[in-house]
């Protein structure tokens, strides 16, 4: 019987643990994550392995796109990287951080 609750408490978790993810968004509207005056974005305040993780991901997908836009166009990544800073920070939403040209994190 108690092999049989911890398989369903293990199904049970396994089937959750996605509700727990947070997403870019969220993150970002919550103040937790803001747009780094490099061009990704960064964790605000205190982080925990789950915002790191996301951190990480989204990161590693704005490099890619940094690196296939400055081959094309025969530029160096950090100019595509500050270009794109610039435009995300004017997307931002009113409550959302950003990271002024000192390294100061900012509410728009």
């Amino acid at each position: 019987m108690n092999t049989l609750k911890r398989a369903l408490l293990l199904v049970g978790l396994i089937i959750a643990l996605p509700a727990f993810a947070i997403t870019l968004n969220e993150a970002k509207s919550q103040g937790l994550i803001g747009e780094a005056n490099s061009g990704y974005i960064a964790i605000v305040d205190a982080g925990s392995p789950e915002l790191e993780k996301l951190v990480k991901e989204i990161n590693a997908k704005r490099k890619t796109a940094y690196t296939q836009i400055a081959k094309r166009n025969n530029i160096d990544i950090a100019q595509v990287a500050a270009r794109a800073a610039e435009k995300l920070e004017a997307r931002l939403s009113p409550g959302e951080y950003y990271q002024d040209n000192l390294g100061r994190w900012v509410k728009k």
